[in-house]
């Protein structure tokens, strides 16, 4: 129907999107009338949907959002039949700008500093008001100084959680970030990549059981908050209040506690809600001990981050005692009460009478933050260019925080991934819900505000997962007639996105790189660029045409290299077809002939790999000749494939390196099988070596030594 068509284009409803091999996907009316209806346009009849274009075309006094970089001019008119009363405030509050205009007249706003502008609208005739933003921006992205002298940096990736130690109670934590951040330093690394340290609660977790104690959505891009710090994370032994509390103590010296946590440690994977509960067992009594005998400056401290942090730290902390008087409901939208309203007269009761836990929470979180930013600090006082590089995930979980407390900003029946593709060939669906696109404009952007400022702050660079978000998402569901997702692109305004970005990471000195993997629109890569945003390139994607590896000389300098990420295969899981006989296990794939094409990919990827190495003289005869024995079936493992990986990466014209901390020693094991929550042990495989092991061996040494030499010239 070409109505219903004009109409979903309208709500920003592409009509048709382009695959990865080149194939044309067109949306049905199905799909169009799904997401209309999840948006909340009317869309049941003729009536109706000629009603809806009528109400998306009208136009407004002034938009909502206007954008303007450093080198445009800022300019624009109001539209209407009256004369107007325009004022223009700053962040400050202060007006900066004040004066009458009638229909269509030019306005141009000069001397403007890079921020945040407020325009009010009123009509002298009426004395409607009608508001909007202005969003000044430099063109550019924050650059170090060091990528301006052209250098090629390097460091380190890993999964937090997957560090561990002696003094580890179950995960990684910021003790165990603390000494790979001094090894990296004193190996020469820049940089250190960390997976997104959002907040987790095992009350969003199913029951545990014996016979699957690791089943549930663990995935570090899918938490209860974006905005704020997994607690779980926290150096216990670092906080004066777990020094010094009595009752800290005599739980800690406990014989029961003490083997407890030594079965934690013990277990290759992350028991999760085990984790978590004790650490929040300890923290309470952590908690307790700050409120009867915290030092006054301390108390200050605490109060000057609930203050900064304001309504999103109190809607969290809110959000995490909400689930524990709703336990075993995973998910918000089944509390059978008015809590699932923010604004509800019930919830404003229990939070009075649950002050104490909401201000525990806040606790938690405060602390977080006050170590990773002495980390940062750690990173730069250690000579490091960058230091801490961490994830922003691109989608709010629709079972977190951010949606419940917001539900006008997201649309909550539509789901967030990806279309099916040759290695997914049934699409991906990530349990996020996105902006609704129209609602978060109206909204002057205050989320995405929020969430990129609270992700900057205490970073050295931070990586937009699935950039292509900046410009458009692909929104799906599944249904019983087809396997493959079905969906559809919605698009975004990606200059008001970037425009924030650029203020933002200008404000926080943080470097910004975007993840432009999967399926690329036109011209969004050249995009980035023009903007400062890092392209994000990963060796077993990048590929000629002809399936041949992209020669080191030829990644672009602005873009940060590594080997693979977390959703693909080790160096080692590459060779020996890890990745693909997981996601066989797994029912990822629709017919055996799609499983049989990637392991003949496969086999041509591998001896692809033999010509590029040779190619930059990174090949020992004896490694040449153990990669040609194995490469048809992959079998077996040419002893140091993961060295000769990340000669090549290192040898990239790429301005940042990163070697997979998984891939110094080896390990074979999938971090995580994309499109699956319980088929396989997601986000929980700790790392094959420990803290101690890694101090007391020379392995990290020495191939950031290999490193080194490799980033010294650049490309070859």
């Amino acid at each position: 129907m070409e109505k219903l068509r004009e109409l979903a284009e309208l709500a920003s409803i592409s009509s048709s999107f382009v695959d990865k091999i080149g194939q044309t996907h067109f949306t049905t009316d199905k799909v169009r009338e799904f997401f209309l209806n999840a948006m909340g346009i009317k869309c049941g009849n003729e009536q109706e949907i000629e009603a809806s274009i009528c109400e998306l075309k009208k136009e407004r006094v002034i938009d909502h959002v206007m954008s303007f970089y450093d080198n445009e001019k800022v300019c624009f008119s109001l539209r209407g039949n009256g004369e107007y009363i325009l004022r223009v405030i700053d962040e400050k509050g202060e007006i900066i700008f004040l004066n009458s205009f009638v229909k269509n007249e030019e306005i141009e706003l000069k001397g403007l500093s890079v921020g945040y502008y407020k325009i009010e609208v009123t009509d002298k005739t009426n004395n409607e008001v009608f508001d909007g933003l202005i969003i000044y921006a430099p063109k550019m992205c924050y650059i170090p100084e060091a990528l301006k002298n052209n250098e090629h940096l390097y460091g380190t990736s890993l999964m937090l959680y997957a560090l561990h130690s002696d003094k580890s109670i179950g995960c990684g934590d910021f003790g165990d970030l603390e000494e790979i951040i001094r090894i990296t330093a004193k190996n020469g690394g820049d940089i250190i990549g960390l997976s997104p340290l959002g907040v987790m609660s095992e009350n969003v977790l199913p029951v545990i059981t014996a016979k699957n104690p690791f089943a549930g959505d663990v995935s570090p891009y899918r938490t209860l908050n974006r905005l704020f710090i997994n607690y779980v994370y926290i150096n216990l032994e670092k906080v004066e209040d777990y020094i010094k509390s009595a009752e800290v103590k005599e739980y800690m010296s406990r014989v029961d506690v003490k083997s407890y946590i030594v079965s934690l440690n013990l277990l290759d994977k992350v028991m999760y809600p085990a984790v978590l509960n004790i650490k929040r067992q300890i923290l309470t009594m952590m908690y307790n001990h700050f409120i009867n005998n915290g030092s006054i400056e301390r108390k200050e401290a605490f109060d000057n981050f609930k203050k900064e942090k304001g309504r999103e730290l109190d809607d969290l902390a809110t959000f995490e005692m909400l689930l524990e008087i709703h336990p075993g409901i995973d998910f918000w939208r089944d509390w059978n009460d008015d809590t699932v309203e923010i604004k509800s007269e019930m919830l404003s009761k229990i939070k009075a009478m649950n002050f104490n836990r909401i201000d525990f929470y806040k606790y938690c979180h405060w602390i977080a933050d006050v170590q990773l930013k002495e980390l940062q600090q750690l990173c730069l006082d250690l000579g490091m260019k960058i230091g801490l590089y961490t994830d922003m995930p691109i989608g709010a979980a629709s079972n977190g925080s951010e949606v419940w407390c917001d539900k006008e900003a997201y649309v909550l029946d539509a789901g967030v991934g990806a279309p099916a593709d040759p290695m997914r060939p049934k699409g991906q669906s990530w349990g996020f819900n996105p902006y609704h696109p129209i609602k978060i404009i109206e909204q002057k952007y205050e989320p995405f505000i929020n969430l990129v400022r609270e992700n900057m702050i205490n970073s050295g660079a931070v990586r937009i997962d699935h950039a292509m978000g900046l410009r458009r998402l692909f929104w799906g569901f599944y249904n019983e007639e087809r396997p493959e997702l079905q969906g559809a692109y919605i698009y975004y305004n990606i200059k008001d996105l970037t425009a924030i970005l650029c203020i933002e990471s200008n404000r926080h000195n943080c470097l910004v790189i975007g993840e432009d993997l999967g399926t690329v629109p036109e011209g969004f890569r050249e995009y980035m660029a023009e903007h400062g945003l890092l392209s994000y390139k990963v060796f077993f994607r990048q590929k000629e045409k002809d399936g041949s590896f992209i020669e080191p000389q030829k990644y672009q300098y602005m873009s940060l290299a590594q080997s693979s990420t977390h959703d693909q295969a080790t160096s080692v899981g590459f060779w020996s077809n890890e990745d693909i006989e997981v996601f066989r296990n797994c029912g990822l794939y629709v017919n055996d002939e799609q499983y049989k094409s990637n392991l003949l990919g496969r086999r041509k990827d591998r001896e692809n790999m033999i010509k590029a190495f040779e190619c930059v003289g990174i090949l020992s005869e004896d490694m040449k000749k153990a990669m040609v024995e194995t490469a048809e079936k992959g079998d077996v493992v040419p002893n140091g494939i993961e060295r000769v990986v990340n000669k090549f990466g290192a040898k990239t014209n790429s301005s940042l390196y990163l070697v997979r901390l998984c891939d110094i020693y080896a390990q074979k094991i999938l971090d995580n099988a994309p499109g699956t929550i319980d088929e396989y042990t997601n986000w929980r495989n700790k790392l094959e070596v420990s803290i101690e092991d890694i101090k007391a061996t020379a392995e990290f040494g020495e191939v950031f030594e290999e490193i080194r030499a490799c980033r010294c010239g650049g490309a070859s």
